[in-house]
């Protein structure tokens, strides 16, 4: 139908303009302050609406051109619950970033055994249900896109629960560089508004187009509602005063510093060469080069001069290498 299709038309130019919108304001957040928390929040933007792009308007377009083919019901079924299936992995990354980001922002850090319980949990619960319908031991509905829309719905607001607690419960003396008070405002807001697209897209049908363009546009508002409110009040939320001195061991949480990291920061601190660093931890020249990248990477820094004055900036002084 003409209008079904101009409806369609103008909610995708408009979520469009949305995705760039949060794609373009975590960007610039990160680049103006610097923070690795704000990287990972222009992490959690861009698979979130890479998931969307695909997963919602790749399915709409397909369903829309099939609509009026001859096509078994079968084949369109499989349609249905195929193309959103395959971009699950963004949306599973993308809430793995915002978890992330929110738990980092309070203080807490997530161990490596925390993340890969994460993933492997999710995977596997995936592949058992996508096992169980293909095997119609899971009798789909008379729909089977209200199916994958519900599941979603639910597993979204599972993981936006987890949230719940560090927001409630943020660590004092956190190493965190955020304001926690006014940034509790932006999440309760950010709450309210997964409550309100979640009961739209649960009953995202009973309009027919129109209530499934309204749950879209909703969708994507609150998803972006984060990094715009963070750029729009940055002075409210950033902490202006210097924080106390950390010692070193918060340091290498805070930029997820292993321990061999840790070792060799503490050698470029107290002015080794590469060279001299591998003949005393007994390792080779090309892994010196290699774990240097990494650091550099994790601390966002380009020399060893700027490494040395970041640990001197947050540790308050040089630590030496007997420390570790």
């Amino acid at each position: 139908m003409p209008i079904e299709n101009i409806a369609y038309i103008l909610t995708f130019v408009v979520t469009a303009g949305i995705t760039v919108l949060g794609i373009l304001s975590s960007y610039n957040l990160f680049q103006a302050q610097k923070k690795p928390e704000l990287q990972l929040l222009l992490y959690q933007q861009i698979f979130l609406f890479s998931f969307f792009i695909y997963g919602i308007w790749g399915n709409i377009a397909i369903r829309e051109t099939i609509s009026g083919l001859d096509i078994p019901a079968g084949f369109s079924d499989k349609l249905t619950l195929l193309v959103p299936a395959i971009g699950i992995p963004f949306m599973v990354i993308s809430w793995f970033m915002l978890i992330k980001f929110i738990y980092r922002l309070n203080g807490y850090i997530l161990h490596r055994i925390t993340v890969i319980s994460y993933f492997v949990v999710f995977f596997t619960m995936l592949f058992t249900v996508a096992f169980l319908v293909q095997n119609q031991l899971i009798k789909l509905p008379f729909n089977p896109l209200v199916f994958v829309v519900r599941l979603l719905v639910i597993l979204n607001f599972i993981v936006h629960l987890v949230l719940i607690y560090p927001v409630i419960n943020p660590k004092k003396n956190s190493t965190a560089s955020f304001s926690t008070k006014p940034f509790q405002k932006i999440i309760a807001f950010y709450f309210t508004g997964v409550v309100v697209y979640s009961l739209l897209l649960w009953f995202f049908e009973i309009f027919g187009f129109i209530s499934t363009c309204i749950s879209i546009l909703v969708l994507f508002a609150v998803s972006v509602s984060v990094p715009v409110f963070i750029k729009l009040y940055p002075t409210r939320l950033f902490q202006t005063e210097k924080p106390d001195n950390i010692d070193f061991n918060a340091f290498c949480t805070l930029y997820e510093i292993s321990n061999r990291e840790a070792e060799i920061i503490l050698e470029i601190c107290s002015g080794k060469s590469n060279k001299a660093i591998a003949e005393k931890l007994f390792i080779t020249l090309q892994t010196v080069k290699d774990h240097n990248h990494r650091i550099y990477t994790k601390t966002q820094v380009k020399s060893r001069v700027q490494l040395t004055n970041l640990v001197h900036e947050k540790t308050g002084k040089t630590p030496l290498p007997n420390k570790v």
